[in-house]
């Protein structure tokens, strides 16, 4: 009877609109918020673990459903006159859901992991729990679903519920600790310490047992049902216990100045270690990488590469290293070099690039060194009127237009201000400049004089070539 009723149940749920519907729904969203940013094996399989929720809220519902569909509309006289018992339907639906939600979860992760690697070269480093965990995540809300729709006859219940896990999930980067004892948790950089996933998988499977048990214990108390529950309950409790105890990355002490020591020591090595690095030479340019993430290195000769050619032989010889990043890290880094994020695709990533390079080349950031006091951190040096910045935004140029100073996308959790400041008249110059024939021999020709700072924009306009088209007057407090 059970399994006449497991195949009845599948064949419905095989068909079933709401559990497709929302396993394209997923899939085509993440594919979505992810288009234009390179795939990343250490974020992508979380990304799409938290975004499978929606699809685990589907099954619920519809396990809920399916579940108390034989207490409403007089089915319980229609079915009374039936061999099977309601026992019997429990048990086929606890075998029927998890199958289906683990196939369809299956698909919106599996699909959505094979676009991504297939868009692009990918870094990072795969953790194989992690998408197994989204499989799970769907299973437990069959299960859970079946348990509301046995417990329950109210057709709200299956709602109700995945309005509450779906506000608690919402809310969990603010749980502490605790975030780690629901189905998902999302809130995680590619620079920090490496997650619990296992043990959460562990701990997400044995949930999933406890709520069948629970499902079955509704019709009476056999023991088979509630050794389940006892032992899942023994797997559970501990290791969910374990990864809540998983200390977070290090919080950074105020008012003092950090350095490689603040670093968690989970990661120092990683990152700061003797192989933090694999380090290749390109065009004569030397560009590190942290493991797995080499892939992305053609990418960042893209932005570094136009720039350096356009320099003058001495300094392309001089080209600082191209080395990445790890943004939560960052007070600890080299600031002598080109860093790249650990994340790429967004153009400003590249405008980044290219900006230290040409700011570099030019000196600008030499002098926003010695402009900087700790007291007045927030003022810009000011570098208008200045040959030197029509020169470095004409640098810039080969990759990213010209454009005023704003803030960039380094990556989802943080942005970066230039603390340099220059206005439209260098704008508009640089723009003249890279429409201008003979530009490039132009600039190297002059380099020496065009870079020194106190080399006005009136006075690099003959070296130029360039007709004089806007006021460029030097600023009040000069950035020299």
């Amino acid at each position: 009877m059970t399994r006449r009723l497991f195949l009845f149940e599948t064949r419905r749920l095989v068909r079933h609109p709401l559990v497709w519907g929302a396993t394209v729904l997923v899939l085509a969203l993440q594919t979505f918020l992810s288009w234009g940013q390179q795939p990343d094996l250490t974020m992508d399989p979380i990304n799409a673990t938290g975004l499978a929720t929606c699809l685990a809220s589907a099954v619920l519902i519809t396990a809920s459903l399916a579940t108390s569909r034989d207490g409403r509309h007089g089915m319980p006289e229609s079915l009374a006159g039936l061999p099977g018992r309601a026992e019997h339907r429990t048990r086929a639906l606890l075998l029927a859901t998890p199958l289906v939600a683990a196939l369809a979860a299956g698909v919106a992760v599996g699909g959505y992991l094979a676009i991504r690697l297939l868009s692009g070269p990918a870094g990072g480093r795969l953790d194989v729990w992690e998408p197994l965990t989204a499989v799970a995540a769907t299973v437990l809300a069959a299960t859970l679903g079946v348990a509301v729709g046995r417990w329950t006859r109210w057709l709200i219940a299956g709602p109700l519920v995945v309005a509450v896990l779906g506000f608690l999930i919402y809310m969990n980067p603010t749980n502490g600790q605790a975030r780690w004892l629901l189905p998902v948790m999302q809130a995680h950089r590619p620079d920090w310490p490496d997650r619990p996933s296992a043990l959460h998988l562990v701990y997400v499977l044995a949930v999933a047992a406890v709520f069948g048990g629970i499902a079955l214990l509704r019709h009476r108390v056999r023991p088979a049902p509630a050794v389940a529950v006892v032992v899942a309950l023994a797997v559970a409790v501990p290791s969910g216990a374990i990864a809540a105890s998983t200390r977070p990355p290090s919080r950074f002490p105020t008012n003092v100045e950090l350095t490689v020591d603040h670093v968690d020591s989970r990661v120092r090595e990683r990152y700061f270690g003797p192989d933090a690095y694999r380090c290749t030479e390109r065009q004569g340019l030397t560009y590190c990488a942290f493991p797995g993430y080499e892939p992305w290195i053609p990418l960042w000769e893209q932005a570094v590469q136009p720039v350096v050619a356009v320099l003058p032989a001495a300094l392309r010889a001089r080209a600082p290293q191209v080395r990445q990043m790890s943004p939560t890290w960052s007070f600890a880094d080299d600031s002598g070099v080109i860093r790249p994020s650990m994340s790429w695709g967004h153009p400003d990533q590249r405008r980044m690039l290219a900006e230290d390079v040409a700011f570099r080349a030019t000196g600008l950031y030499d002098s926003a060194a010695k402009h900087f006091n700790p007291s007045r951190r927030a003022a810009p040096c000011d570098v208008r009127g200045q040959a030197r910045t029509v020169v470095a935004l004409w640098l810039i140029g080969q990759v990213s237009p010209p454009e005023a100073r704003r803030q960039l996308y380094v990556d989802h959790h943080l942005g970066r201000l230039s603390g340099l400041d220059w206005g439209p008249a260098e704008i508009g110059y640089a723009k003249l400049l890279l429409a201008s024939p003979g530009a490039r021999e132009k600039v190297q020709a002059n380099w020496d004089t065009l870079v020194k700072p106190t080399t006005t924009i009136d006075q690099a306009l003959p070296l130029l070539g360039l007709e004089r088209k806007f006021d460029a007057p030097m600023g009040a407090m000069p950035c020299l």
